[in-house]
């Protein structure tokens, strides 16, 4: 074999090498450019999962809220009202004005508007937005405390830490959940809601002194608004842990990452 020939199979075996690595570095960009496009694929359908959760779970807690709002309105300040108008007829059926009496219907009257505030303030997620998740949930604590039916605390540890809007809105409404659920199934004397602020995560514990409920309840995690709750939780990252002991009362932990 001459020496031209032995440079044409030299030349013919590296132009063969060179189109086999090209070959393969090509088969590899398109697996890695696939997978890429299914990741991004991947992504987008988990993202539009959560924006439909996310969604469904406001409609959820918006109507629980108007629910609520309703009941309130009706039991609440339905009653003050009621009792204004019977004040205002003993003076229209008086001679004499009883100024004690007409002093006790204005602050009747007072009082229905003040509840009717804070209703409105609690429904509206734009003021829930534009206030420190704590203010708000004092705000709520105290307009339940004024009914005289169940008294209420609120305690903070830790350093307070950002939470983003949409958060912060879902987390006020497991709080709002968890406290009626308290209140229209516990039987309670006592609710307290603790903020502890780690370095990592918000914990809120939500505890009262009720009948609690049984063991078969809390596994099943159905009825009392458990699931919602647990849901809700998982929704923004975090998770929810529910403990009850019959005739010593419920605790909820609600746990989740800042930002």
């Amino acid at each position: 074999m001459d020496k031209l020939s032995q440079e044409i199979i030299l030349i013919t075996g590296i132009a063969v090498s060179f189109s086999v690595i090209a070959v393969g570095v090509i088969s590899l960009f398109m697996v890695y450019r696939n997978r890429q496009l299914q990741s991004i694929r991947e992504k987008e359908k988990m993202q539009s999962d959560f924006n439909q959760q996310l969604l469904q779970s406001q409609l959820e807690m918006q109507e629980q809220t108007f629910n609520h709002i309703s009941s309130e309105i009706h039991d609440n300040v339905g009653q003050i009202l009621s009792l204004a108008k019977v004040q205002l007829n003993i003076i229209c059926e008086q001679d004499k004005l009883d100024k004690e009496i007409l002093t006790e219907a204005k602050e009747s009257v007072t009082k229905a508007m003040t509840d009717l505030r804070d209703i409105a303030k609690s429904l509206n997620s734009d003021r829930v937005q534009s206030m420190p998740l704590t203010e708000i949930t004092k705000h709520e604590l105290r307009r339940i405390s004024r009914s005289g039916i169940i008294e209420t605390s609120f305690t903070t540890t830790g350093a307070g830490k950002a939470l983003s809007e949409q958060k912060k809105v879902i987390i006020f409404r497991i709080i709002q959940e968890a406290i009626q659920n308290i209140l229209k199934h516990a039987r309670a004397k006592n609710i307290d809601v603790i903020f502890s602020y780690e370095p990592d995560h918000l914990k809120i514990d939500i505890t009262d002194n009720g009948r609690g409920f049984s063991k078969e309840i809390l596994a099943a995690k159905d009825g009392l608004g458990l699931k919602n709750i647990m849901n809700r939780a998982s929704l923004i990252g975090g998770h929810a842990v529910v403990e009850s002991v019959e005739n010593k009362g419920t605790s909820i932990t609600i746990i989740t990452p800042y930002g």
